[in-house]
């Protein structure tokens, strides 16, 4: 009877650790720290896509580490390395100092992509009750997105009070570095969870290569690109179109009122990854493979019409907030995507080397993203957010229909080991 008790201990801690995982107080101004020392939009490109090549050169490494000598080591190591990062953005204010503050952070992330959740699904599984996994990783996912919401609104209060010009962005970021850590205090308190029988490496990386020459794993790949690009390009650009609408709406340049939209955009996304099992057991999953990338296309082409009439003058402050409604349109997907894509890999790849296929699927679609991310934000830096909006979002919409017509058949139904 005692080992009820310990997995509802188990799971309390891992929904903690959720609250705390990604605590990013600083993260809706750090284009505006970046943008104080010096850096354009090109730079802001370039620095993001060396947080994004550092997460992929990592993401492997990291995975196999966690297959073969678990997932606690990794759920402390992870915001330690993130703190690492953060504090580096702060304490070197420079463009080496970004560069070399990203890159920490694209190794911490990249800590954290497959750890978690596959902490969560083989504790349920030590006690015969992994039917509950996609449930406890929505509440899971959505404490996670509490707390990062709640943690946007403290930035935006530290940020206001901070300086008498109410930008004292740095306090953000030593704010979101407390926080990091007391997330690894929380890590060090859970227990380990039962592995799977590790491999070495050439056979967990033959096994990994078994695995993505299945039809529908190859095909999860090439959905997960696009999926991931639709929801990083524009998150990205939250900050920049807020400092761009706020020549229209002055609002959208008060610190109070940037943290706070940020919390309530999170906010709005975790109820949706709460209600991803009934929407599941409804409507099935295809629809929602379908919905996901479509809408993040969608809005991206009318973010980037209300800033194409900005810039032939014929902007208006209604336009602009029509704009910023899109983040909250943008939301639906993200509430919904990584719980449902991790039980796609949790229950339907071998458990040797899951971990590392998850690691896997995030390296393929960063590698996509970190040159699309150059280029996208070089052409924001030449012609402005329209251009580069709306073709994000063209482009985005074609691949979607691409790739869901060349799925293989079945693919989406059931919830079986995939051939």
């Amino acid at each position: 009877m005692a080992a009820v008790p310990t997995l509802e201990r188990q799971l309390r801690l891992l929904r903690g650790y959720g609250l705390l995982t990604y605590p990013f107080a600083c993260v809706p101004f750090l284009f505006l720290w970046f943008q104080s020392h010096g850096l354009d939009a090109a730079g802001y490109g370039e620095v993001l896509s060396t947080y994004y090549l550092a997460m992929l050169l990592a993401e492997v490494p990291t995975g196999m580490l966690a297959d073969r000598f678990g997932q606690k080591g990794m759920l402390v190591l992870g915001p330690g390395v993130l703190a690492a990062g953060f504090a580096t953005l702060l304490l070197w204010p420079t463009r080496s100092g970004f560069l070399v503050g990203e890159a920490l952070l694209g190794c911490g992330h990249a800590v954290l992509s497959g750890p978690p959740t596959v902490m969560l699904y083989e504790s349920l599984r030590a006690h015969g009750q992994e039917a509950r996994y996609l449930t406890e990783e929505a509440r899971v996912n959505a404490r996670r997105m509490l707390g990062t919401g709640c943690s946007f609104a403290l930035g935006g209060l530290f940020a206001h009070l901070g300086d008498p010009h109410h930008a004292a962005y740095g306090l953000t970021i030593a704010v979101t570095c407390g926080l990091e850590l007391l997330a690894a205090g929380i890590a060090l308190r859970t227990i380990a969870a039962p592995r799977a029988p590790s491999l070495r490496a050439r056979h967990v990386l033959r096994h990994v290569g078994g695995e993505l020459r299945k039809p529908a794993v190859a095909w999860l790949c090439a959905y997960w690109v696009v999926l991931f690009a639709l929801l990083r390009f524009p998150f990205h650009n939250y900050q920049p179109y807020l400092s761009a609408a706020a020549a229209l709406e002055p609002w959208f340049g008060e610190p109070l009122l940037v943290g706070t939209l940020f919390t309530v955009l999170n906010l709005c996304a975790a109820p949706l990854s709460s209600l991803l099992p009934r929407l599941v057991a409804r409507h099935g999953r295809l629809w929602l493979f379908w919905l996901m990338p479509l809408v993040l296309a969608g809005s991206l082409l009318l973010m980037a019409a209300e800033r194409l009439a900005a810039a032939a003058g014929q902007g208006s402050v209604l336009l602009a907030w029509c704009g910023v409604c899109m983040f909250f349109v943008q939301q639906v997907p993200f509430g919904m995507h990584q719980s449902l894509l991790n039980e796609f890999v949790n229950h339907r790849l071998g458990a040797t080397a899951r971990t590392t296929v998850l690691s896997t699927l995030s390296l393929l679609a960063r590698l996509a993203y970190a040159g699309l991310n150059l280029l996208l934000f070089r052409l924001q830096a030449r012609h402005g957010l329209g251009p580069a909006l709306g073709l994000a979002g063209l482009v985005g919409a074609v691949a979607t229909c691409l790739v869901m017509w060349g799925r293989p058949r079945g693919t989406l139904r059931g919830s079986g080991p995939i051939g």
